[in-house]
């Protein structure tokens, strides 16, 4: 434990659980699910069932293609109304070709959140949904 100590402060222990999150992503994108799976399992450890190994559980979620199993993981941040949760669940729905159930995830999201305007850009059509208009 004394390991963390350093992480103590919230503002490092944000920063490590990010960094975490992004190798666990890195992991994914090299397609090694088995590091994958650890990582995301050691975010756990450090801040049990936080965002950030949520949502590392959902990239190998992703990567094994279980991706009810993924949006099951995601369904409890988006019904807290947790920006980034909602945002990762409306990218999953997106690239699993459920638009309308994305869409409506998007609608819900906070207008006053400037980091999540990438997503939108990225989404293309949907952030059409978000700034009110009719996303088709």
């Amino acid at each position: 434990m004394s390991d963390l100590v350093p992480f103590a402060a919230p503002e490092g222990r944000r920063r490590l659980l990010r960094r975490l999150t992004e190798v666990a992503f890195l992991a994914c994108v090299k397609n090694d699910v088995e590091r994958a799976r650890r990582i995301a399992k050691g975010i756990d450890v450090v801040a049990p069932g936080g965002r950030e190994a949520v949502m590392a559980c959902v990239l190998v979620d992703l990567l094994t293609n279980d991706v009810e199993v993924a949006m099951g993981r995601l369904d409890p941040l988006a019904r807290a109304n947790d920006p980034y949760g909602m945002a990762f669940q409306a990218l999953v729905l997106g690239v699993v070709g459920r638009l309308s159930e994305r869409d409506a995830v998007l609608r819900r999201l906070p207008r006053d959140d400037l980091a999540l305007d990438g997503l939108f850009a990225a989404l293309g059509g949907a952030a059409k949904v978000y700034k009110g208009g009719s996303g088709q």
